[in-house]
């Protein structure tokens, strides 16, 4: 899981560039910031799940993954003494003593499960950066994920930003150059796909 962590911190995954036509980049920014804000991403939803806008200017949008102070170890480490002691104070001083042995054995697996807890929230925090840049008619931005819940709002990221593609029959009522979309056949296929 550490390794995970380190590879996924360090291979950050850039999206296609997305147009915006007819969108200023100042309000592209506040349309991008407010989108992943309002992410909550809980398939991995490690280590929270949320994003907080560090920087949202004109030319690049800033969002980290927001991570708790402190570790839930203490809770767990209180919690695992008071269940084995008070296990261990039924069977009397004998019963105290093999079970604080037991104690003091697995402490050292609850050391290490807490070292990794700590490490893994850092490791696993993820970033998304969108950089604007005017294009044309409107503003062009690029999305640069990193981390594993990043990668999970990048797909809706790709949903919401895409452009979309007008069926061919409008398009070409419009004037406009049709785009190829994938055809499907077979006894579900959309009627204007089966006869293409």
């Amino acid at each position: 899981m550490l390794l995970a962590g380190i590879v996924l911190r360090f291979l950050p995954r850039k999206l296609p560039p997305v147009q915006l036509h007819k969108v200023a980049p100042r309000a592209a920014a506040r349309l991008v910031s407010d989108f992943i804000e309002s992410s909550y991403e809980t398939d991995f939803g490690y280590p929270s799940g949320l994003f907080d806008i560090e920087r949202a200017t004109e030319t690049e949008v800033a969002a980290t993954e927001i991570v708790a102070k402190g570790s839930h170890f203490t809770q767990v480490l209180r919690g695992f003494y008071a269940a084995v002691l008070s296990l261990g104070s039924e069977f009397g001083c004998i019963g105290t003593i093999i079970m604080l042995w037991i104690a003091v054995v697995l402490t050292p697996a609850l050391l290490y499960a807490a070292l990794t807890e700590t490490l893994l929230k850092y490791l696993l925090r993820s970033r998304i950066t969108a950089a604007l840049e005017r294009s044309g008619d409107g503003t062009q931005v690029t999305f640069t994920l990193r981390g594993p819940v990043a990668m999970l709002v990048g797909r809706r990221l790709e949903r919401v930003f895409h452009e979309p593609v007008l069926p061919t029959r409008i398009a070409a009522l419009a004037g406009l150059p049709a785009e190829h979309r994938p055809t499907a056949t077979g006894p579900g296929a959309a009627p204007e796909a089966a006869a293409a």
